[in-house]
C-alpha cells in the first residue's frame, strides 16, 4: 500500500475498497492494527508499523479515522482471539473499525475474533455516531452480565451513538444478559443498519430498545439467527417506547435451527415484543424465514410476539406463508 496524490492506493493503483469513498479524504487517518506482529508505541500508519490491539488505534485516531484489524494466528491454525475492551468515544464520529481476515461473514480461524479483556464490560462501546464495524467476529462466551457484545446506547451525556452500521460480522454470546444488553444492543438509537451477520448460540441475539430519541429507521435484514434451540431465548427483541419510534425493517433474515429454548429462558420466541411498551412505534416484517413447521405470530403469538403497530407481510415456515394470529 501507498498513498499516491493523497489517495490511499493498493496495488494496481485501485483505491483500496472503492465503496468506501471516506479513504480518499483520510489517507492520514488510517490505521493498522496486527496482533501477531504489532506493538504498542509504533505509529500504527502502515501494515509494518501496525499497534497490537484495537483500542489503542482507536485512541491514535481522529474523527473519521479508518482501522483495519489483521486476524491473530498461529501456524497450528489455533484459535486466537483479541482480547480487549474498545470505546468510541462521542467525540470520534464515523469511524470505522474493519477486520481485514479473508472472505465476508468471518467464521472460527482466519478471522478478526475478539473477546473481552474484562468480562463485565462490552467488547465494543459505541458511543459515537456514524460508527461502521465490518468483519469481525464478537466472541462473548466468558463471565460477566449485564455487558454487550457491541453496546451502542444512545443515553447519556458522553453518547450520540446514532447511524451505526454492523455488517459482515459474526456474534457468539451465552453470558446472562439483563433488560439492556444482548449480542447486540442498540438503545434509544436511529438510523442503523444491521446486515449479513450471522448471530450464533446468542441468548439474545439483538436487542432494540428505546426509552426516549426518537427511534426511527432500524434496518434489520439477510442476518441469520441459529444455534441449538437449547441455547437461545429470544433472537430479535423489540422494546420501543418513544412516540416517534418508526419506519423500521425486518426484513430477509433467516431465523435457523428451530424455535428457541433455553432452559432458563424468559421469552422461548424467534422475535419478542414487550407488548403494551412497544404499542407506539410502527414498522414491517417481511419476508423471513422462520425454522417452525407451525409457528404463530401476534400478540399472543407462540413462535413470535410483534409489535401491535408493525405489519407482517410474506414471512415463510415450512408450514407455509405466515400470517398474524
Amino acid at each position: 500500500m501507498t498513498t499516491v496524490s493523497d489517495q490511499l492506493m493498493e496495488y494496481g493503483g485501485v483505491p483500496v475498497g472503492a465503496g468506501r469513498l471516506a479513504k480518499i479524504f483520510q489517507a492520514k487517518n488510517i490505521f493498522f492494527v496486527d496482533g501477531n506482529r504489532g506493538q504498542d508505541g509504533w505509529t500504527a500508519k502502515t501494515p509494518r508499523k501496525a499497534v497490537a490491539l484495537p483500542s489503542v488505534a482507536v485512541g491514535l485516531a481522529a474523527k473519521e479515522g479508518i482501522i483495519y484489524v489483521a486476524p491473530k494466528s498461529t501456524i497450528a491454525c489455533a484459535d486466537v482471539y483479541y482480547s480487549d475492551n474498545i470505546v468510541i468515544p462521542v467525540t470520534k464520529p464515523l469511524v470505522q473499525l474493519i477486520g481485514a481476515g479473508a472472505g465476508t461473514v468471518p467464521g472460527y480461524r482466519g478471522a478478526v475474533q475478539i473477546r473481552p479483556l474484562v468480562d463485565t464490560t462490552h467488547i465494543i462501546d459505541v458511543k459515537s455516531a456514524g460508527v461502521v464495524l465490518e468483519n469481525l467476529h464478537i466472541n462473548d462466551t466468558g463471565g460477566g452480565t449485564g455487558k454487550s457484545g457491541i453496546n451502542a446506547d444512545r443515553l447519556g451525556t458522553d453518547s450520540n451513538a446514532v447511524s451505526l452500521q454492523v455488517r459482515h460480522c459474526r456474534f457468539i454470546s451465552t453470558v446472562s444478559y439483563s433488560s439492556i444488553c444482548g449480542a447486540l444492543f442498540l438503545g434509544s438509537n436511529q438510523y442503523c443498519i444491521i446486515e449479513d451477520n450471522i448471530f450464533l448460540s446468542c441468548k439474545r441475539g439483538l436487542l432494540m430498545r428505546a426509552t426516549s430519541g426518537s427511534p426511527q429507521s432500524f434496518t434489520v435484514r439477510r442476518n441469520i439467527f441459529c444455534g441449538k434451540v437449547t441455547e437461545r431465548d429470544v433472537d430479535l427483541h423489540i422494546a420501543m417506547t418513544d412516540i416517534e419510534s418508526k419506519g423500521h425493517i425486518i426484513a430477509d433474515n433467516i431465523f435457523a435451527d428451530g424455535l428457541p429454548n433455553l432452559a432458563a429462558g424468559l421469552t422461548k420466541r424467534f422475535i419478542w415484543s414487550e407488548g403494551a411498551e412497544t404499542a407506539v412505534s410502527t414498522g414491517i416484517i417481511s419476508n423471513n424465514f422462520f425454522a417452525t413447521n407451525a409457528g404463530t405470530f401476534g400478540t399472543t403469538g407462540n413462535a413470535g410476539i410483534v409489535p401491535a403497530g408493525w405489519f407482517l407481510a410474506g414471512n415463510h415456515s415450512q408450514g407455509g406463508l405466515l400470517a398474524r394470529t
